[in-house]
């Protein structure tokens, strides 16, 4: 691929990715998905009038071959519409990872892209710690006003439920729940539940730590900061415990930032400590009932394990097909486990698509991690960058463990964002490199 600055005059194509990155959180996820497209054929046109070759990278190959398996797996799903969502939802999202490789082509983009990133993490969390507090004012007052806004999109979600009396029996037959699940007590942001919101945060977090400690502007550092709090409180409010525990082994991944980063890092830290134990009591309350023994969340995701491995032992090689409705029929029919999916993405792939599309699924993220160790190796200030990937990365797939995010459209679509991001930042250095060497 050429190497080139845009400019606003030549071409508006730079602040795409910024855009989808800023923008696809904070809208509802029915939209997100639509920006995307958007974005998508504005890019895929102009490569077409280029006559320009795709810059997928080894990490969009096995992206694509582990589509492909997907279709393999669903010639012998017992849900075709199933199915065909799940295929459909990866390569709709597979348009942000193009999207990415395609238009983050220069240093300046990346650090951009970095910025919008914090930005968008900055006013999710905002927005879930506003949640918070007029759910407490709510409980004061009486009023209901706190219901409509946690999700922060809940009104359409009242449309979505009526709408959805009006489809074909076939469609509705293989929906999980034709009503959505709300979460008044703990902040949701603009996401679907709390869980999906603390995993965008946790991504998140690297982003505005990065802006905060590794921006040359001072206006930008300050901003890095507010976005970083903002995020932690974001993520403190959501309740959710599995993240909790990541946010913190991400924190300590950021530490690799090393020298006086790492110790105002450790210091922002200390506060943010000191902060949640005196103004956040729900919080340790939350953490305490882990070792009651009667935690329902807990409980809850050890009874579809023992079922998923039970599952597996039935059809190790091959799975069930692609689609989560297979898994959530033989869950609730067979093993009376009334959960929609594995609630860990690794295992929830096994189930659908056997042993091998679980080493394709690993393989995508093993083939990131040793870009990422080349990317830090390549010298010409990649370290911060690298760690900031790294990092964010890492804290997706960690909230994967005790959740399945593929579930949703917003997750998934950040993910293959993150990948995208990842190559394109790859693909930048190395070509700086070999053009120093030569």
């Amino acid at each position: 691929m050429k190497t080139k600055k845009l400019t606003v005059e030549s071409d508006k194509s730079y602040i795409y990715a910024p855009l989808l990155f800023l923008l696809a959180a904070l809208l509802p996820e029915y939209f997100a998905p639509v920006l995307g497209i958007v974005i998508f054929a504005l890019v895929l046109k102009k490569r077409i009038a280029e006559r320009s070759k795709p810059n997928f990278g080894k990490l969009g190959i096995s992206i694509l071959i582990y589509m492909a398996w997907m279709v393999i797996c669903s010639s012998y799903s017992s849900s075709a519409i199933s199915s065909l969502a799940s295929i459909g939802l990866w390569c709709l999202m597979f348009t942000g990872y193009y999207v990415f490789t395609e238009t983050v082509d220069y240093e300046e983009a990346v650090d951009r892209v970095f910025y919008f990133g914090c930005l968008s993490s900055g006013i999710a969390g905002f927005i879930g710690i506003a949640q918070m507090v007029l759910y407490h004012l709510c409980r004061r007052t009486g009023s209901d006003l706190a219901k409509f806004f946690n999700p922060f999109w809940r009104f359409l979600d009242f449309g979505v439920e009526r709408l959805v009396k009006y489809l074909p029996d076939f469609i509705v037959s293989n929906m999980a729940s034709t009503k959505f699940h709300f979460f008044l007590t703990r902040a949701s942001g603009t996401f679907s539940n709390p869980l999906f919101f603390a995993t965008f945060c946790v991504s998140m977090l690297p982003f505005t730590a990065y802006v905060f400690l590794c921006s040359e502007n001072s206006k930008r550092r300050w901003i890095g900061l507010v976005c970083c709090l903002t995020t932690i409180g974001g993520i403190a409010l959501s309740y959710s415990r599995g993240p909790y525990l990541f946010a913190v082994i991400v924190f300590f991944l950021l530490l690799l930032y090393g020298g006086k980063k790492g110790l105002k890092l450790m210091a922002l830290g200390g506060v943010g400590v000191c902060a949640i134990a005196i103004f956040a009591n729900g919080i340790f309350k939350r953490l305490l009932t882990l070792i009651s023994g009667k935690d329902i969340s807990v409980n809850t995701r050890k009874q579809v394990w023992d079922a998923a491995f039970a599952m597996l032992k039935e059809k190790p090689i091959f799975g069930y097909g692609t689609g989560f409705d297979n898994i959530r029929r033989v869950m609730h029919e067979v093993y009376h486990v009334r959960q929609p999916h594995a609630h860990n993405i690794f295992l929830e792939t096994w189930l659908e698509n056997g042993v091998f599309g679980a080493i394709l699924l690993a393989a995508i993220f093993v083939i990131f991690y040793i870009n990422i160790f080349r990317l830090a190796k390549l010298g010409s200030g990649t370290r911060n960058v690298a760690v900031t990937l790294f990092a964010s990365v890492s804290g997706f797939l960690l909230c994967g463990m005790t959740d399945c995010l593929f579930y949703g459209l917003k997750p998934l679509q950040y993910m293959m964002m993150f990948l995208g991001l990842s190559q394109a930042v790859f693909t930048i250095y190395l070509r700086k490199k070999e053009e120093e060497n030569t």
